[in-house]
């Protein structure tokens, strides 16, 4: 604790050692945060430099009475991540109207789908993929998995009601 009390301290200084230290000490939970929620998008290294710049000018904020250093970091990192995939998900939505509306190819389509089922867990992901890009019904699913199908259409309600959550709901899925 003691190192940490002494991070934040010299960051709210602006001393770039200390941050330095936080870099090293934190750099790989900020990592991992960044690939859980990204992993498919080209912005990981771009979110990882947003979220260290905002650590750096936000210092002043965090509260050690409130969290532990790991964890308000951790909240920071997540956050920004999904402040990234909003962005995304609307610059993937906007057509300039000077482009036209013509159809996006079935592999940019395709890839969109892909990054948007990122925000989900790796078995709903799967549920997604099989029920709607596959066009499998839930019974089919549900029987190939051993699984009840009121539980299959459970998950698939969580996962549309957790994406229109990220992403915003301009969109009904």
């Amino acid at each position: 604790m003691e190192r940490d009390e002494k991070i934040v301290a010299g960051v709210r200084r602006r001393d770039e050692r200390a941050f330095g230290l936080l870099v090293e000490d934190y750099g790989p939970l900020i990592r991992a945060i960044v690939h859980c929620h990204l992993s498919a998008t080209m912005y990981t290294e771009e979110c990882e430099n947003d979220i260290l710049l905002s650590l750096w000018q936000n210092m002043g904020s965090y509260d050690p009475k409130k969290n532990s250093l790991k964890n308000w970091i951790g909240a920071v990192s997540k956050y920004k991540c999904v402040d990234y995939l909003r962005r995304h998900y609307r610059e993937a939505c906007t057509v300039p109207l000077s482009e036209g509306l013509t159809a996006p190819e079935p592999e940019d389509l395709r890839e969109l789908v892909e990054e948007l089922l990122t925000a989900l867990k790796p078995d709903d992901r799967a549920l997604f993929r099989e029920h709607y890009l596959e066009g499998r019904s839930v019974t089919e699913i549900a029987k190939a998995r051993h699984k009840s199908p009121d539980l299959l259409y459970n998950r698939l309600s969580l996962g549309r009601k957790r994406l229109r959550n990220i992403f915003g709901k301009e969109q009904s899925l």
